[in-house]
């Protein structure tokens, strides 16, 4: 199988690892609240099993990676494969440690800034659902903003889901893209 296919269909069952690997890693946490708590809680150095939410970002990334690189490789991403590295970090780094809030901000800002970038690049091109695809991932972190500023949410897992459907839903999409662009 060629890169290409590999990473598309990576790309299509992406949205599927990430709900089963998350359900999988809150069976663990029974105590975590999606309006109470961040994702990355349940990561933290004082819980007992923060290796089933590291291990699980930190594989999730790497699969992520390559459909990534395969999205890269057709014109489709410039900076989502930098993206992946930063959500392998967050796993690497759990959130009492310096390098984590960094890594998660770089994550959503360079993920959703290439979701923009490649819907005007696709809109330019004639697909004029890329330009509704930029203005979502806009519209997506101004949410996101919004959400963690006007403390709507104790937590920040509401906020970052937000933000994870949309990049999510675009992996989906640039999937399709590298299917159909296959003979």
């Amino acid at each position: 199988m060629d890169l290409t296919k590999l990473s598309a269909r990576l790309s299509l069952a992406l949205p599927l690892i990430f709900v089963m690997g998350l359900l999988l890693v809150m069976s663990r946490n029974p105590w975590f609240s999606f309006t109470g708590n961040a994702l990355s809680d349940m990561g933290s150095i004082r819980n007992p099993v923060n290796y089933y939410f590291n291990g699980f970002l930190m594989a999730f990334a790497a699969v992520g990676f390559i459909a990534a690189a395969g999205a890269f490789r057709n014109g489709l991403s410039y900076l989502m494969p930098l993206a992946m590295v930063f959500l392998f970090l967050v796993g690497v780094f759990p959130e009492e440690y310096a390098p984590h809030a960094p890594s998660a901000v770089l994550f959503y800002v360079l993920a959703l800034a290439d979701i923009a970038i490649i819907g005007i690049k696709l809109g330019r091109s004639g697909a004029s659902v890329g330009y509704i695809w930029s203005i979502l991932a806009v519209f997506t972190f101004g949410l996101m903003l919004y959400l963690v500023k006007a403390r709507v949410f104790k937590g920040l897992a509401i906020p970052e889901l937000v933000g994870a459907s949309t990049i999510l839903a675009w992996f989906v999409y640039v999937g399709m893209l590298q299917l159909r662009s296959q003979p």
